[in-house]
């Protein structure tokens, strides 16, 4: 081979090398926000003034995603400086701590305190501290409004509940939600045969999130208020569950959905097929799955 060939060899195999490697470091695209009625990709700044103009709007999330929590905590800081009158209203605490959560926003115990009598989720510090804090520096007020896990055990027992913590009134309609929270349940284990006492509790969950939105508003009447609601997806969705119980309640308040969907390739993702579940989707990176382990193959019996 002549030494003008070996040259061009060696610097084909080079530019392959530096493409490969180029395309292996590139960036994964962090997230990407979708309108779904137009299908058109909006930036965050964006996304936030389209919020702002409404009453309620609904942060619909997936629980284990840190991506989709980083860029909610973001959109809610975006939306408190454009509307200064925020009310963030939570799933991931329970009525019955609202006397503790107000107390840590006023100052009037300390971090520690809170903590310790709030019962928050598990991964608080790094998926809802966030907002907590902003409302804390901010001044502004949170509802806690979930169900106590143990009324919500009760609710879907055979004996019921009779709990104050319960909202004044219950619905439990066999609509599209009944479906497709049967759906779901097919994967859960120890469903079989409790579906529809668990759907009784799910159903109370919205009322109750729903009932603490809509007194909240009733009780200042001489505010607008702009109302984030902070809870997983199926809460939300298609604009059921939650979002459909505040609409019963509070039927000209202006809301706006928020989906998080998680996908392999934010960049390369098709949505088209979830543009149905809210007014807005916001696409993130899936987490990586964990390895799978594999049983050792125990020695048949001699």
């Amino acid at each position: 081979m002549n030494q003008t060939r070996l040259t061009l060899l060696t610097l084909t195999i080079a530019m392959t090398a530096f493409t490969v490697q180029a395309q292996e470091t590139r960036p994964q695209v962090a997230h990407r926000l979708v309108h779904s009625r137009t299908g058109k990709e909006l930036t965050l700044p964006k996304l936030a003034d389209e919020l702002a103009t409404r009453d309620v709007v609904y942060f619909g999330e997936l629980h284990d995603n840190v991506a989709g929590h980083q860029v909610y905590a973001e959109l809610a800081k975006l939306l408190a400086e454009r509307r200064a009158d925020l009310v963030i209203s939570m799933e991931m605490f329970e009525r019955d701590v609202q006397g503790v959560v107000n107390d840590y926003l006023r100052g009037r115990i300390d971090e520690a305190a809170f903590l310790k009598h709030s019962r928050p989720w598990k991964d608080y510090a790094r998926d809802y501290k966030p907002l907590i804090e902003m409302a804390r520096e901010r001044k502004l007020d949170v509802i806690a409004g979930n169900l106590p896990r143990p009324v919500s055990a009760k609710v879907a027992s055979k004996e019921g509940s009779m709990s104050p913590y319960l909202p004044r009134t219950t619905t439990t309609p066999l609509d599209k939600y009944w479906e497709l929270f049967g759906e779901a349940m097919k994967s859960h284990p120890g469903a079989e045969g409790a579906v529809e006492r668990m759907y009784r509790a799910q159903c109370a969950k919205d009322d109750a999130m729903a009932e603490g939105i809509a007194d909240y508003l009733a009780s200042n009447p001489h505010r607008q208020p702009l109302v984030i609601h902070c809870n997983g997806n199926f809460h939300s969705d298609y604009g059921l569950g939650t979002a459909s119980r505040v609409a019963a309640r509070v039927p000209l308040a202006q809301a706006a959905i928020v989906s998080m969907i998680a996908v392999p390739d934010v960049a390369k993702a098709e949505v088209t097929n979830d543009r149905t579940k809210a007014h807005y989707l916001l696409v993130v990176l899936a987490p990586p799955k964990p390895p799978e382990v594999k049983k050792p193959i125990e020695p048949k019996p001699k």
